[in-house]
């Protein structure tokens, strides 16, 4: 089965839950991308104490053509946050968070979570959703991989990543998430 093209941005094909077959065969890697729960508890419950996320840049930048179709906003602006997760020392996983200047203005704090995973800000929250998860596999060259590996010695061919979307209530954060080489030797927690 071909994958589903759901769209293409900065050479990224993302893919739909009905591509799945597209992903990996291993039980591994497969059972994070589609694991839908909480992906920082998940990390937290691996890495005990030795759990930390490092912000590795916070700010405002100029919004993509992406931005503006996934997060219905044309102010030409989106705050980003980009973090890596790590547990006992070893990076398990980037994160990029992109939220336009209306979320923001409606929940501030947002701007203000430091090295709180954005995970555990919104959990306890009853006006959250989260939309279906897209997929895709990331190749040397395009931005989001490029981003997930700055500053490291890591030289992956490739990682898969996935992104959602979510809603506290009708106001959008886009997040994408991409799996890092660590993550193998923490096996299937």
């Amino acid at each position: 089965m071909d994958p589903v093209q759901v769209s293409k941005s900065n050479g990224t094909s993302w893919q739909t839950v009905d591509s799945l077959k597209t992903l990996p065969a291993e039980a591994g890697p497969r059972g994070w991308l589609e694991d839908g729960g909480s992906l920082t508890r998940r990390l937290r419950r691996l890495g005990g104490h030795g759990f930390r996320l490092r912000v590795l840049t916070e700010g405002w930048e100029s919004a993509t053509d992406e931005d503006i179709l996934m997060l219905e906003s044309d102010s030409g602006r989106v705050r980003v946050r980009r973090v890596r997760l790590a547990a006992d020392g070893v990076e398990l996983v980037f994160a990029c968070t992109r939220m336009p200047p209306e979320t923001l203005a409606r929940h501030p704090w947002l701007a203000r979570l430091g090295d709180k995973p954005l995970g555990e800000a919104l959990a306890d929250r009853t006006d959250v959703r989260r939309t279906p998860f897209e997929f895709a596999r990331l190749s040397p060259g395009q931005i989001l991989l490029e981003d997930a590996l700055r500053g490291t010695d890591m030289a992956p061919e490739s990682l898969w990543g996935r992104r959602s979307r979510f809603l506290i209530g009708d106001h959008p954060i886009l997040v994408y998430e991409v799996f890092l080489p660590g993550l193998a030797g923490f096996g299937d927690a």
